[in-house]
């Protein structure tokens, strides 16, 4: 069994005897084992918790599971550095937490929700622990972070110096569309517009859009990075005053037309200071981060099984991204 030790800045390829990993097991951090359907219980959770998604498409599925296997091996970990720290949740912290799930969910009562979750396999205290780590885990963030220095106006102002081409407002234009479901309603639409028909009267009549339909189209000021890829180079690549189309979108057929463009602008210091500061703060505070879990990983020596082990065992969550 070919298995990776994590790692600081190389990793380490290590040969296991295969019972060096109990044969149900997905991996082993710190000693523990955790099995198969330990990870398949936590997958459970996750989706209820934060609406976690499986792939459909097969290709996917394996990642998805040596992703899953990677983030519980490193929330473990997190859990036992904040063991160590001495960070304890108190029950009614969480049980508050549950509370306020609960309503914004939008089950009647407590009840109903304990029983949505015996239905898939999941328990109240599951609930309960999964929010007590999270809190754990913030709390660590903080004492983890805590000595990094704040960022001074001369940080940002050396930010925004070194990267004023990027500061800039984005343009913006204003979009009216009109979805239709085929590909030839969308050309006689487009026709029409482009014959001097009023775009606001056509969306009222061809629109499938319950949303814009009675607005006469309008999606109003927008940015390109709001729009659908392919119907925003459509949208942003056309001149003002002019129609386009047809484009197909997950929506169906659409016809747009752009009205006002406000083209892009410089901005001045003062208006994205804050926002420069928060930024690098936030930076400085996960590299910190990164370096601590990195660090913490490394001391685990987690051991996944063949079929479980990730793309890249030995990266932090933040280094990889996606924990993988």
């Amino acid at each position: 069994m070919l298995v990776v030790v994590v790692g600081g800045s190389s990793t380490k390829a290590v040969m296991h005897a295969a019972e060096s990993l109990p044969e149900d097991a997905a991996f082993r951090a710190q000693g523990v084992v955790v099995t198969e359907q330990q990870l398949k219980q936590r997958v459970s959770l996750m989706e209820f918790v934060y609406g976690l998604q499986q792939p459909k498409e097969l290709a996917k599925q394996d990642e998805f599971k040596r992703s899953v296997a990677k983030a519980m091996a490193v929330s473990n970990v997190v859990d036992q550095a904040a063991r160590e720290q001495g960070i304890v949740i108190a029950d009614k912290a969480a049980s508050d937490q549950l509370e306020k799930m609960i309503k914004e969910t939008g089950y009647a009562d407590r009840k109903t929700f304990i029983q949505e979750l015996g239905a898939r396999g999941i328990s109240e205290q599951n609930v309960i622990d999964e929010i007590k780590r999270q809190q754990g885990n913030a709390r660590l963030f903080g004492k983890v972070t805590e000595p990094v220095k704040p960022v001074t106006d001369a940080d940002a102002q050396r930010y925004f110096d070194q990267n004023r081409a990027q500061m800039v407002t984005p343009e913006q234009r204003d979009i009216a569309n009109i979805v239709v479901p085929d590909e030839a309603t969308a050309q006689q639409v487009l026709q029409q517009a482009n014959a001097g028909g009023d775009f606001a009267a056509l969306a009222r009549q061809f629109s499938i859009d319950g949303s814009t339909k009675d607005k006469g189209g309008s999606l109003g000021l927008v940015q390109v990075t709001q729009l659908d890829p392919g119907y925003g180079k459509a949208a942003f690549g056309a001149p003002a005053g002019s129609a386009f189309g047809p484009v197909q979108t997950p929506q169906g057929w659409n016809v747009g037309r752009v009205g006002e463009v406000r083209p892009s602008e410089p901005v001045s210091f003062e208006q994205v200071r804050d926002a420069i500061k928060g930024k690098l703060d936030n930076d400085a505070k996960l590299a910190a981060w990164d370096g601590f879990l990195a660090q913490r990983i490394k001391d685990a020596d987690v051991t996944y099984a063949p079929e479980y082990q990730p793309a890249n065992p030995d990266a932090s969550p933040v280094q990889a991204g996606q924990g993988n």
